[in-house]
C-alpha cells in the first residue's frame, strides 16, 4: 500500500486531499442539516449592545415555560448555558471562528432538545450572512439595536451598520428589534422583507415598573421587551416569562452597581466597561448621573486598550461635551501617548488612577477621594489589567446592589426610557 502511494505524484495526492475534504464537508453538512430539522425554535440574537443579556433572558423564559433550551454567549465572557440552567465557560484553542457555532450546536444539544439561542459571533458582514443563512436559520432573527461601534468591520455610519446587522434576518421569519429610529428600522424592516418576513418593533415603555421588579438597577426594558416577545411566540406566558427572566443568572461582563461602606464613607462603583460604544455610554451616563450625584462626588475611571486607543478618544471627546463628572482616570495601557491625545480632547485634568499592591475597595476609595463619599463610573474598554483587578475588588456578590425600584438607577434619572 505505501508502495502504491509513494508512486502517486503531487497533483494525485492534492486531489485525494481535497476529496477527503469535500467528503468531510458533506458528511458535516447533512449532520447539521439534520439537528436544524429537529431544532423546532432556532433565535439568532444579533445588535450592538445587549446581545448577551438577551441572549440569557431568552434562555430563561424558555427554560421557565417547560421549553428544553441550549443557550450559547458570545460577549466578554463565551458560556454555553445548559438546559437546567447552568453553564461553562468556552475555552478556543486559537482565534474565535464562526465555525464554533456549528461544533457547540452539535456538541451540545441532544434528541430532546427543544429550543437554541445563540448570540451572533460573527462581524464581518459576510460572515454575519453565512452564520444566519448557512449555520442558524433562525426561526426568530433579532437586532437589537443600532450603534456606531465595529466601525472597521461594519462601516462608520449608522445606516452602514445598519445595513451590515440585517445580513441576519432570517428566511420566512420574523426579524425583532428594539431600535428606535425610523430610519435605520426602515432599513432592518426592507431587510426582513426581502427574506419574506417582517419586522416586529418592541417597545421598553410596554414594560411596566411593576414588571421590571426583580431585575438589576442597569436593566433596559428594551431587553426585556425582545425576551418577552420571543417568549410570547412560543406560548410562555408573560408571568412566567418574566419569572425565568429574572432568575437568569447575568454575564459576567454586565454592567452593575455595587456598594462598599467604608469608615463612614460610600464608595458606589458602577461598572460600564463593557458598554464600549459611545451612543449607548451616552444613554447609560444619563440614566445614572442624577441617582450618582445625589449619592457623592462622580468619578470615572476611562480604561484604555493599546489596541482600542481610538475608541477610548471618542469618549474622552464624549465626556468633554457632557461635562459628566467632577474627576476623570485613567487606567490601562499605553497611558504616556493618551494623556497627550486627551489634552487635545478637552480632558486637561485627567489623571492616573494609582492602584496599591494591596488593592482593597478602601484602597481604591482613597486613590480616588480623601474625604467623603464618591460614585464611580467604568468606561471604554473591558478586558485589561487594571479594569480586571478593579473588578475583581470591587464586584464582590455580597455588594452587590438591586436598588429600590422607585429610586434605583434605572429609573430616577432616566428622561427617555425608549432611547436606548
Amino acid at each position: 500500500m505505501s508502495d502504491t502511494f509513494q508512486n502517486w505524484g503531487p497533483l494525485a495526492l492534492a486531489t485525494l486531499a481535497a476529496a477527503s475534504v469535500i467528503v468531510f464537508w458533506i458528511l458535516q453538512t447533512a449532520r447539521h442539516e439534520r439537528l436544524l430539522a429537529r431544532l423546532p425554535i432556532r433565535v439568532h440574537v444579533n445588535g450592538i449592545r445587549g446581545k448577551s443579556t438577551i441572549v440569557r433572558y431568552i434562555a430563561g423564559a424558555l427554560r421557565e415555560g417547560g421549553i428544553t433550551t441550549v443557550a450559547k454567549t458570545t460577549g466578554s465572557a463565551t458560556r454555553l448555558i445548559h438546559p437546567d440552567g447552568s453553564e461553562e465557560p468556552i475555552r478556543r484553542i486559537g482565534a474565535p471562528t464562526i465555525i464554533e457555532q456549528i461544533e457547540i450546536l452539535g456538541r451540545a444539544t441532544g434528541p430532546d432538545t427543544q429550543a437554541i439561542v445563540i448570540e451572533c459571533m460573527a462581524l464581518d458582514t459576510e460572515y454575519q450572512r453565512i452564520s444566519e443563512q448557512r449555520m442558524i436559520r433562525a426561526t426568530d432573527g433579532i437586532i437589537a439595536n443600532v450603534r456606531r461601534d465595529h466601525v472597521e468591520q461594519m462601516g462608520y455610519e449608522l445606516p452602514d451598520i445598519a445595513r451590515a446587522l440585517s445580513n441576519t434576518a432570517p428566511l420566512n421569519a420574523p426579524l425583532l428589534t428594539a431600535e428606535r429610529d425610523p430610519e435605520l428600522r426602515a432599513i432592518l424592516s426592507q431587510a426582513a422583507r426581502a427574506r419574506g418576513g417582517q419586522l416586529v418593533a418592541v417597545r421598553g415603555a410596554d414594560v411596566s415598573d411593576a414588571e421590571l421588579d426583580g431585575f438589576g438597577p442597569l436593566t433596559f426594558p428594551e431587553n426585556v421587551a425582545l425576551a418577552l416577545a420571543v417568549a410570547e411566540r412560543h406560548g410562555v406566558d408573560r408571568a412566567t416569562a418574566l419569572r425565568g427572566m429574572r432568575g437568569a443568572r447575568m454575564d459576567p461582563g454586565a454592567s452593575g452597581v455595587f456598594h462598599h461602606a467604608i469608615d463612614g464613607r460610600d464608595l458606589w462603583w458602577i461598572n460600564l466597561f463593557g458598554v464600549n460604544d459611545v451612543d449607548s455610554a451616552r444613554i447609560n451616563l444619563r440614566r445614572v448621573m442624577g441617582w450618582a450625584e445625589r449619592r457623592g462626588d462622580v468619578a470615572l475611571v476611562l480604561n484604555n486598550r493599546a489596541d482600542r486607543e481610538n475608541r477610548t478618544l471618542q469618549f474622552a471627546e464624549m465626556l468633554s461635551e457632557m461635562g459628566a463628572a467632577t474627576r476623570v482616570f485613567l487606567s490601562g495601557e499605553g497611558l504616556d501617548k493618551l494623556q497627550d491625545a486627551l489634552r487635545h480632547a478637552g480632558l486637561d485634568d485627567a489623571s492616573r488612577l494609582d492602584l496599591p499592591k494591596d488593592l482593597s475597595p478602601r484602597a481604591v476609595l482613597h486613590s480616588v477621594s480623601d474625604k467623603g463619599s464618591v460614585v464611580l463610573i467604568g468606561l471604554a474598554n473591558i478586558h485589561t489589567r487594571d479594569a480586571d483587578l478593579i473588578r475583581a475588588v470591587l464586584e464582590d456578590p455580597a455588594a452587590a446592589w438591586s436598588g429600590d425600584r422607585d429610586t434605583d438607577v434605572a429609573q430616577a434619572p432616566c428622561t427617555d426610557r425608549d432611547a436606548a
